[in-house]
């Protein structure tokens, strides 16, 4: 019986050890197969949904994206390399596709970007036990398969002549699947490009050759100065005191959460007490910190951005801290991404609030001690510079203390499937509340000292996606974002004293900032008027600030408690609304200037101006 018993099991060694001859091509072709019907979820979707009514040219597009695959295979199969790249890229397609099937995230490079600087408490938010085994399925068991397949033996040059062989028929495939319906799919891949970014593992592999590309273009760039003719201007210079200009940069707040705007749910309920003004739906440079964060502290408008103009020039704060200001970065965060290169950065851990900290990651109530510092210490005009963890996800709940909940029935996992909607809606909407609590501290506590003269100026990055047509999180590619991820909000402090001291009217402010598209080219011109910086580079009109220095201003009203009105809330030049807030001595919400319209930052003639003449806007250009 132990005879028998051996010789069954030699018998099954043997079956085993018989495993299949296949040939380097016929392995990449059946891989691609397998990834064309594996991976794509999203691309069939889309496809269906946009051709479904014609399905010759869904065959056709489905050919098309397989041939595409087996090119990519193709390309990066080298002789004697065909294993190690198939499992690479069999593991590349199953996180694409689960990420790109399960929360609507297109791997390009700019995501690229945003993975390299992502921290390790943000990866490991992502690390779910859903996502483990969609990789145990969709990557490690066909890995296996890759390994256990014989490659039939072949002799070098026939290696080398499979090479070629293998690229011209990915392209034939390709050319056959264009020709059943030439003018469908070449109209349908130029007007509908969501759905050749969705070809998985195609778009993450042509996005990380993108991305080392870039990656090796800027390592050698050396950035240019500018604004070297900057100089503090005569407000600022008279003042008798120190100076704080507070930026404070939001992440992944999105306009259309903000009760402020149009939103119906009360996030914003200390700010709605303070003096402020109120920018509604800011246009934003990306959707992504990575993209967003150089941008807006950069001259030359967002039109112009690239991560290759970023390196070339210095910014905003290089500007300031030529001119004289002691400029501070602090963060909460992935850090400055080269926007603080040159300057003291400061980036927060556990040590540094052991009670922000309590929930295994900082809060933004991390910063509160630093502006206190910082009020009682600085001796001259100073700009510091907050970047929050604000609202990012997928881990919202841990962006607020546990109890700090206005919206109780949130979500307390990072892996969404394990909520409803509303519960992820609730929990975004306490970090808006904790975001709207955090700025109305530092309103606060600048407000509560008369040492130094301040103001703040909040913007957030980007915006994020709450399931809006499939997608969450952010970092969509930005021809195919949707509103939530471009649009948001921007906050405007100045205390009473710097406002006199400075000679700023902010009833003009908010009238001037209530007219027109902002987008955050307004940044960079806005915070030199702020500071009240002389220079070349200063736009006129695309500083908030801009005529309203020193001149009355009459178009604001005022009702009997003292509160004014804001005539326009920005809507992309959208409708008027009268809106009460409290307090105000001198004005409320607005935009980022009347001539925002989209000429404006390319170079062409200001049309409000230019409508309504010098003298509409108190003066200003």
């Amino acid at each position: 019986m132990f005879r028998s018993l051996l010789a069954r099991v030699a018998r099954a060694r043997a079956r085993l050890n018989r495993r299949p001859n296949i040939s380097p091509l016929s392995l990449k072709v059946l891989f691609a197969l397998f990834l064309i019907l594996s991976a794509n979820q999203t691309f069939w979707a889309r496809l269906m949904e946009v051709q479904g009514h014609q399905p010759l040219l869904v065959l056709g597009g489905g050919i098309v994206a397989f041939a595409t695959i087996l090119f990519c295979l193709s390309v990066l199969t080298l002789p004697y390399m065909v294993r190690p790249v198939l499992i690479f890229v069999l593991v590349l397609g199953a996180v694409a596709s689960w990420f790109l099937d399960r929360m609507g995230v297109v791997i390009d490079r700019d995501m690229l970007q945003n993975a390299v600087n992502t921290t390790g408490n943000e990866s490991r938010h992502l690390l779910t036990l859903p996502f483990a085994a969609h990789l145990m399925v969709f990557a490690v068991l066909p890995s296996t398969v890759v390994l256990w397949v014989r490659l039939h033996p072949m002799a070098w040059w026939r290696q080398i002549l499979h090479y070629p062989v293998a690229l011209a028929l990915a392209l034939a495939i390709f050319a056959g699947g264009m020709m059943t319906d030439y003018k469908g799919l070449s109209s349908m891949l130029r007007e509908r490009r969501e759905i050749a970014a969705s070809v998985v593992p195609a778009t993450p592999i042509v996005s990380a050759v993108r991305f080392a590309k870039l990656k090796f273009i800027t390592s050698t760039i050396v950035a240019v100065p500018i604004g070297e003719d900057a100089v503090k201007g005569p407000h600022i210079t008279a003042a008798g005191k120190p100076t704080l200009t507070l930026i404070v940069v939001g992440e992944t707040a999105r306009a259309a959460n903000w009760s402020l705007g149009t939103y119906d749910r009360p996030t914003n309920p200390e700010l709605a007490k303070r003096d402020i003004v109120y920018v509604d739906k800011v246009k934003s440079c990306g959707t992504s910190t990575a993209v967003s964060l150089p941008c807006m502290f950069a001259h030359y408008g967002m039109e112009n951005h690239s991560q290759t103009a970023a390196r070339s020039y210095y910014n905003l704060l290089d500007v300031l801290q030529q001119t004289g200001f002691d400029v501070r970065w602090y963060d909460n965060n992935t850090g400055s991404l080269g926007t603080a290169i040159r300057l003291p950065e400061t980036r927060f851990g556990p040590k540094d609030d052991p009670t922000a900290y309590a929930s295994g990651e900082c809060t933004d109530a991390v910063f509160l001690p630093t502006l206190d510092k910082a009020l009682r210490e600085i001796t001259g005009d100073t700009v510091i510079v907050y970047h929050q963890i604000g609202s990012h996800g997928p881990a919202y709940y841990l962006r607020y203390p546990p109890e700090f909940r206005p919206f109780p029935d949130d979500c307390r996992t990072a892996d969404f499937s394990a909520c409803t909607q509303e519960q992820i809606i609730n929990a975004y909407d306490n970090t808006i509340a904790y975001t709207d609590w955090f700025l109305a501290s530092l309103i606060d506590r600048m407000g509560a000292q008369d040492r130094v003269l301040t103001s703040m100026l909040y913007v957030s990055d980007h915006g994020e996606s709450l399931g809006e047509g499939g997608i969450y999180l952010h970092a969509a590619p930005y021809f195919m974002a949707r509103d939530v991820q471009t649009q948001v909000p921007v906050v405007l402090w100045t205390a009473p004293a710097y406002r006199q001291a400075m000679g700023l009217d902010q009833t003009c402010i908010a009238t001037r900032a209530a007219q027109g598209e902002v987008t955050h080219d307004a940044v960079f011109h806005t915070v030199l008027g702020l500071a009240d910086v002389e220079t070349s580079l200063h736009q006129p009109a695309l500083d908030l600030t801009e005529g309203c220095r020193d001149r009355p201003y009459q178009t604001a009203t005022q009702d009997g408690s003292g509160a004014f009105l804001r005539r326009s809330r920005l809507f992309g030049g959208g409708a008027a609304q009268a809106v009460a807030r409290g307090g105000l001595s001198s004005g409320t919400v607005g935009a980022f200037g009347h001539a925002f319209g989209p000429c404006a930052f390319r170079g062409q003639p200001d049309p409000f101006h230019d409508l309504c003449g010098p003298c509409a806007f108190g003066g200003g250009a």
